[in-house]
């Protein structure tokens, strides 16, 4: 299960890596942050999760 906190921290830690100008790390990130919203939307109703 993935919690809204975890989507959150992906996404603040995507920002913090763009910050820093690294991209290799925000791309990945990214990636993960990717998954993390497939694996939500498959195991539970959380319709708002893009918009955080």
């Amino acid at each position: 299960m993935v919690s809204p906190d975890m989507i959150a921290q992906l996404r603040q830690d995507i920002t913090t890596a763009e910050d820093a100008g690294d991209k290799p790390t925000a791309d990945r990130l990214r990636a993960e942050l990717a998954t993390a919203l497939q694996a939500a939307r498959g195991g539970e109703q959380l319709d708002d999760l893009d918009e955080r």
